[in-house]
């Protein structure tokens, strides 16, 4: 496959990827705020939480096996063109978003086991999707913007 193509490939997914995590952001929208009181809430308070874990957890999935292909072909390409300070930010957007998957898992083991509280978990939970979602948006942007230059 030529360098070409691979790049309209993956701007192409950079679409797709874009709109699955606008979907995730609209799970925030049901997210409850309020501390559940009696037990039968409990669940509707969870459930959007950990919809929101599982959904980003799959968008990641696919965003991994994207970014080897940036990583791989693209990356290499940008710095033999100069582009080195580019392909580390980039790089570490990467490893960046792999954290914060982890600390929304860590988030919700420590809920489940009842180390923090349920505020604490929605604050916490809305806190890290919004770095990533910064971090996303930025990062599509930039590569949007560069990788065209490269064909």
């Amino acid at each position: 496959m030529s360098l070409e193509t691979l790049i309209r490939e993956v701007l192409a997914e950079h679409i797709l990827l874009s709109n699955e995590w606008q979907d995730i952001q609209n799970i925030v929208k049901d997210v409850i705020i309020e501390e559940p009181k009696m037990k039968e809430e409990k669940y509707r308070f969870l459930k959007p939480l950990t919809d929101l874990f599982g959904r980003s957890h799959i968008f990641m999935s696919k965003f991994k096996l994207h970014e080897i292909k940036e990583e791989r072909f693209i990356f290499p390409e940008m710095s033999e063109r100069g582009k080195e300070s580019i392909v580390f930010r980039l790089l570490d957007d990467h490893r960046k978003l792999d954290g914060l998957l982890e600390d929304m898992r860590t988030l919700l083991e420590d809920y489940r086991f009842e180390k923090i509280s349920a505020k604490e978990l929605v604050e916490r939970m809305l806190k890290i999707h919004k770095e990533a979602t910064g971090i996303i948006l930025e990062h599509i942007g930039i590569e949007d913007a560069e990788f065209p230059k490269l064909e």
